[in-house]
């Protein structure tokens, strides 16, 4: 086990045309935020960036099935923020709002199995809908700014992924709009895992004491994202160590105090470098994914830098070993369920 995820932290996949979505995705970023420097709501920097995280899924696959996932995800990421800005306004904080972040969690999950939406998951929409539960509650002026930002961002997610049918040569190639029906996806075994996980991870993450919860709820769903024991086993330890990095990137952009066109461009440079990375190398994916995250953040919410890193460290150690474990009791309880019964024989040798 030692050896296969030292070789998975090191070993790069091909490259596999990653430089197209990547540029999609760096675009559908960028343009988004640009526009809100002009205008001076870097305060915005936030919801542009989740309707923009449309731009990440359907990356291999061509226009209409492109365009038909990513306005879907598009959607969920929309109603996730939105979401996220009413359970901030709930009563019993932080409780009734991270239910509402494992409803999220779960719904994407089964969005996720009935779509079959790459990559696989409520990750991003859990993201979402957590950076606002867990902020001050917004007036009604504000929050429909936030999800007007979202959607525009969205939307224009959807018609850069689509732009590329102008492409001579360009393959169209139709695909189901809907994998696996609702009910079959609901009855999956990683509903209820990711329902365990983050059942599990939200109380444990309050009790720690982590101010960011809903990173802990992410953190706890990425083990899950990938199929079969031993991938998702490595994946959570390279969420780990692949964090670790990204903090030490993040401190040292934070160190910086940024000013505001210097952190659009930060944004659209590590977007840019994580979706090239992200299905090569997860581990070094996150050396960008986590200082994106925390940078993009700090605009939403300026939080002191120390207490921002130990958070995220903490939060994702929580999600990860609660995931894991929560893996390896279901492994168990399969294992027990599918082994053979002991013969009459045995059972009368065996008796006292």
């Amino acid at each position: 086990m030692q050896g296969t995820l030292v070789r998975e932290l090191v070993r790069f996949e091909a490259h596999a045309g990653a430089h197209r979505p990547a540029l999609r995705c760096g675009i559908s970023v960028g343009v988004p935020m640009l526009v809100l420097l002009v205008l001076g709501r870097l305060d915005l920097l936030g919801a542009a960036t989740f309707g923009a995280f449309a731009a990440i899924y359907g990356r291999n696959l061509t226009v209409p099935a492109r365009t038909q996932v990513q306005a879907l995800t598009g959607l969920g990421l929309v109603a996730s923020v939105a979401f996220g800005l009413l359970a901030a306004h709930l009563p019993a904080s932080p409780w009734l709002a991270l239910l509402v972040l494992v409803g999220v969690a779960v719904a994407g999950t089964i969005g996720g199995e009935v779509v079959g939406w790459k990559p696989g998951g409520p990750l991003f929409f859990v993201f979402a809908a957590g950076a606002f539960a867990g902020a001050h509650p917004l007036g009604l002026a504000a929050a429909l700014q936030v999800v007007a930002v979202a959607a525009g961002s969205a939307a224009f997610a959807v018609v850069v992924g689509s732009a590329g049918a102008l492409l001579p040569g360009h393959v169209r190639r139709r695909a189901p709009l809907l994998a696996v029906p609702l009910r079959e996806a609901a009855r999956r075994e990683i509903v209820l895992e990711v329902l365990l996980a983050c059942a599990v991870t939200a109380p444990l993450a309050v009790l720690l004491g982590v101010d960011h919860v809903y990173w802990a709820l992410v953190a706890a769903v990425v083990p899950l994202s990938v199929t079969g024991s031993r991938a998702r086993v490595n994946r959570g330890v390279m969420r780990i160590g692949g964090t670790l990095g990204g903090l030490a990137v993040a401190a040292a952009l934070l160190a910086l105090h940024l000013p505001g066109w210097a952190i659009v461009v930060a944004a659209v440079a590590l977007q840019t470098a994580a979706e090239l990375l992200v299905m090569r190398n997860y581990a070094v994916a996150l050396l960008f994914i986590t200082p994106l995250a925390l940078v993009v953040g700090t605009t939403m919410h300026p939080v002191p830098t120390g207490t921002l890193l130990t958070d995220r460290l903490v939060a994702t150690v929580a999600g990860v070993l609660v995931a894991l474990a929560v893996l390896g009791l279901r492994a168990r309880r399969r294992r027990r369920r599918t082994a053979p019964a002991p013969s009459a024989a045995a059972s009368c040798v065996l008796a006292p």
